[in-house]
């Protein structure tokens, strides 16, 4: 049980950190707000917080999901593909929901956008997969 959650912490900071950056990058760097839809949670509270603590809860989400990913990867290897599936299905659902919650527009230019958040998001599901491969 502790390697899993040893295993969840370094892999989930690890590619949250790394999907973060990404989506950060793209949005500096065009008019396509993927990190503002990433760190999105202003629907929740009402109000605005700061970025490094919205940032800690992106990270925390990243936290949990590579944890419970890799108690299946070592528990239940014939689910942890399902599994990985469901999760990354989520994700991409959350790229509609996410911006229809928020509190403020959030520009995501259409289709750019959502492909940008699939391949961001296929890629972090592909490194943890990567993590638990490799024992981390």
């Amino acid at each position: 049980m502790k390697k899993i959650i040893v295993s969840g912490l370094v892999a989930g900071i690890a590619s949250g950190v790394l999907l973060f950056l990404a989506c950060a990058y793209v949005e500096f760097s065009t008019e396509i707000e993927l990190m503002t839809l990433l760190l999105n949670i202003d629907f929740l509270y009402g109000g605005e917080l700061h970025l490094l603590v919205e940032v800690a809860i992106h990270l925390v989400v990243s936290i949990v999901l590579a944890t419970v990913l890799k108690g299946f990867h070592i528990y239940r290897p014939s689910l942890y593909m399902p599994a990985m599936v469901i999760a990354w299905a989520s994700t991409v659902l959350l790229y509609f929901i996410l911006p229809q919650a928020a509190v403020q527009y959030i520009n995501l230019e259409g289709h750019i956008g959502f492909l940008l958040w699939v391949i961001f998001h296929i890629g972090f599901f592909e490194l943890l997969y990567l993590f638990f491969k490799r024992g981390i």
